[in-house]
């Protein structure tokens, strides 16, 4: 139950002054300074974690069980006034997870778009994520660039070099051609960088612009597993079986299609006469590997074009290791950049989960959802059906899926900020918040877990 906020310190013996007037306690500062971008309601129900991580490895595919719950006290804070909050002493919850993923650099890697000036720079932030100081590049062909100035298009490159992004900027190769050809003809680009590059390019990746990464690490380590020195054409299939049906046995390009170096430069030199087909960019690229190498595609776990509509959320509580991400800010939504923070903390244990107590499941960096029936009849094997036609279309590979719960049934508190605290020794923090019917009344309910 929520209990009315109490005044004083949460330790009698706390050396810190009393907050002024208007100010917080120190342990609410992350949730106050998150307010202008959460727009939480003034009063939230608000309850906090604290979890110790045992970076010792786990197994990552079983759903761990901790006993206690997930909420400890639920307290009533006010956000503007929450100076004489009393918070109950944060009792830490063991969790044993993977080490983060070591900081390399990742020179073999280009990367490739084709796309317009305003979506590109709407994807500063999640490029920025990945790339930032990673010394792997990216060609972007800005398809509407004679519509902008060059003080505009140096603006914006100025924008993802301060973000530690190496960034080129290409006009389309044709100005007849279309997003689908450009998509293919920035591999052009792309040899041309690579030949005047210092390290040696090992791997082209062609991508969407809204194909994320929580971490390079992992997708080096995946194509580490194959020779770069043969003809490779990697990538997924989409999950959607309808989608093969109508576009073929292909790489998608939200999950990335990755090109080995001496079969990128086959299709270079072939790309005057593939870009010729009036078809979608990954046909282009499918079609052109076909016709002028033996390369056929070579499937990589982990990978996902995500066509998924609406609601996504049973992807993300599934459990599951994904390399990359897709169609997160357009055909559904999910705060990829905040939850890659826990990638960056702790490695794989993104998504990882943890049964709580008797009705909770912990998503870890995606959600907590607190079922009224409890755990013991739901199948957390199978993946949750909540988006438009999940449906034994995807049964091939993501199902047999579970049915999807309404929310009488189950209650989700979703991740909405995040943030690793370098004055912290780099400890991560986390929001996961469930909004309030505000005109029935209720508040906005907020679990913080304090790493």
């Amino acid at each position: 139950p929520v209990q009315p906020p109490t005044t004083g310190s949460d330790n009698s013996d706390d050396p810190r002054p009393p907050p002024t007037p208007g100010q917080c306690i120190q342990e609410l500062d992350f949730l106050r300074q998150s307010q202008p971008q959460l727009k939480l309601s003034d009063r939230v129900s608000y309850s906090r974690r604290c979890i110790q991580p045992v970076f010792s490895g786990s197994n990552r595919t079983e759903v761990g069980n901790i006993s206690d719950s997930l909420f400890g006290h639920q307290i009533l804070v006010n956000i503007e006034q929450c100076q004489d909050v009393r918070l109950p002493r944060c009792v830490p919850i063991r969790l044993p997870v993977s080490k983060p993923y070591p900081r390399k650099k990742y020179p073999h890697f280009i990367f490739g778009i084709a796309t317009d000036y305003t979506r590109l720079a709407g994807s500063l932030d999640g490029f920025a994520h990945w790339l930032s100081n990673t010394d792997s590049k990216l060609v972007a062909v800005v398809t509407d660039m004679h519509m902008h100035n060059s003080t505009q298009i140096n603006n914006l490159k100025l924008d993802f070099q301060h973000a530690g992004v190496d960034v080129v900027f290409e006009k389309p190769f044709d100005a007849k051609h279309s997003t689908s050809q450009s998509h293919f003809m920035v591999l052009v680009h792309m040899l041309a960088l690579g030949d005047a590059a210092s390290a040696p390019t090992r791997w082209y990746g062609l991508l969407d612009d809204d194909t994320f990464y929580p971490s390079l690490h992992p997708l080096d380590d995946a194509l580490s597993a194959l020779d770069h020195n043969r003809d490779f054409y990697v990538g997924t299939l989409s999950e959607d079986f309808n989608a093969i049906r109508n576009f073929g046995f292909m790489a998608f390009g939200g999950a990335g299609a990755y090109i080995s170096a001496p079969l990128a430069r086959k299709l270079g030199a072939n790309a005057a006469a593939c870009v010729e087909r009036p078809t979608e960019g990954d046909i282009i690229l499918r079609d052109c590997v076909y016709r002028h190498s033996k390369a056929k595609l070579t499937m990589l776990p982990g990978l996902y074009q995500q066509d998924m509509k609406g609601d996504a959320s049973g992807f993300f509580e599934s459990g599951v290791q994904a390399l990359n991400f897709h169609h997160w800010k357009s055909w559904f939504k999910a705060p990829v950049v905040k939850m890659a923070a826990t990638a960056n903390y702790c490695g794989d244990c993104l998504m990882q989960r943890w049964r709580f107590g008797v009705d909770e499941v912990l998503a870890n960096g995606y959600s907590i959802a607190k079922y009224r029936d409890g755990l013991e009849t739901l199948d957390l094997d199978r993946m949750e059906g909540t988006w438009e036609q999940a449906s034994h279309n995807f049964d091939f590979s993501i199902g047999p899926f579970r049915q999807r719960l309404g929310p009488e049934l189950k209650k989700s508190y979703r991740l909405e900020e995040a943030k690793i605290e370098e004055s912290r020794a780099g400890g991560l923090r986390q929001l996961y918040v469930h909004r309030g019917n505000h005109s029935s009344g209720e508040f906005d309910e907020v679990v913080e877990l304090v790493w």
